[in-house]
């Protein structure tokens, strides 16, 4: 069973992790098939998630449905997301939602990536890195010459 996105049949262990609503329910669909599209045609990014800590291919984590992925209405600007590795909970922040269904789904790559051990403090870049190796950037933002805002990849963002 793959990852698991809460429509009302979870109640994640977190506080201000919820359901989402219907209207993102759409986006969120989109995302899953993409990212489904993606391992498949795209060998960077298993390899890059076996790259990090805890060696888990973007593919395993997908398909992992001890993975729940809610909405995060408090979790606050400058994040879109944020993940618990010991509950293996996702949470996506409206600010996502706002920007669009690219941003949507680089937020849950990078969210994976920190489920998979890439550190969420000190300004690492490890779980924005993954936004690009799947795709979601250009090498000119990755080696530090641009930051294209039609990308969703941030070669700034380290949480």
């Amino acid at each position: 069973m793959p990852f698991q996105f809460n429509i009302g049949d979870h109640v994640s262990p977190l506080a201000g992790f919820v359901e989402f609503n219907a209207s993102q329910y759409s986006q969120l669909k989109w995302c899953r098939s993409k990212l489904f599209k993606m391992v498949r045609e795209n060998q960077s990014c298993d390899a890059y998630f076996c790259s990090l800590p805890n060696s888990r291919t973007l593919t395993h984590l997908i398909n992992d449905g001890s993975i729940w992925v809610n909405f995060g209405p408090a979790i606050e600007t400058p994040f879109y997301g944020k993940a618990y590795f010991a509950a293996s909970e996702i949470g996506i922040a409206d600010r996502a939602f706002r920007m669009g269904r690219w941003t949507v789904l680089a937020t849950i790559i990078h969210e994976l990536a920190h489920i998979n051990g890439a550190p969420g403090r000190g300004g690492d870049t490890r779980a924005e890195e993954a936004v690009y190796h799947c795709a979601l950037g250009i090498s000119d933002e990755y080696y530090g010459l641009v930051d294209d805002p039609r990308t969703p990849y941030n070669p700034e963002y380290g949480d």
